[in-house]
């Protein structure tokens, strides 16, 4: 048996390092490689894949009891900005690329029809009020958010504690 130097604790700790590496990367291998162990990692991923489900449908009720502008909502108000964007395009090639004297102001307002680009400027701008007002609530509320993934890093850690605990109990 070689002599041991007891003087370099980085050398001894190294050395016990390597020994304990073996023995418990061999005894972790076989186990993660059964069967059992597969079906505790599935019932592990199941239940996370559950939980976020479970946040998921919490935040999309929390969200919609606060009255926040969903996805439809903001889709509208693009449809009408585009709108509004075509209807001021299509005035423009009329004002200025079509100079002609007898311009016919009649055939352009009805072509145009300013009453309704100004109902959808009035549409946009009351929609656009309520998707700010919404968004103010929104980072009001983002507090609650962060409590709920608090609570669920909590939940998962917890979890990790009772799934490393339960292979022991074989």
């Amino acid at each position: 048996m070689s002599e041991q130097n007891y003087s370099d604790p980085l050398k001894m700790w190294k050395q016990m390092y390597d020994v304990n590496e073996k023995y418990f990367g061999k005894m972790m291998n076989e186990y993660v490689q059964k069967e059992e162990f597969s079906e505790w990692m599935g019932s592990v991923i199941d239940f996370n894949l559950f939980c976020k489900k479970m946040l998921n449908d919490q935040s999309k009720t929390f969200l919609e009891a606060s009255n926040i502008a969903s996805k439809e909502d903001i889709a509208n108000v693009a449809s009408l900005v585009i709108n509004l964007e075509s209807k001021v395009d299509t005035l423009e090639d009329q004002l200025y690329l079509d100079s002609q004297p007898e311009l016919d102001v009649a055939a352009l307002k009805k072509e145009l029809d300013i009453v309704t680009v100004k109902r959808d400027l009035s549409k946009l701008k009351a929609e656009t009020k309520s998707i700010h007002q919404q968004v103010s609530e929104l980072k009001s509320s983002m507090e609650s958010i962060e409590q709920l993934k608090s609570s669920m890093a909590n939940i998962e850690q917890l979890l990790q504690q009772l799934t490393t605990k339960q292979p022991t109990n074989q």
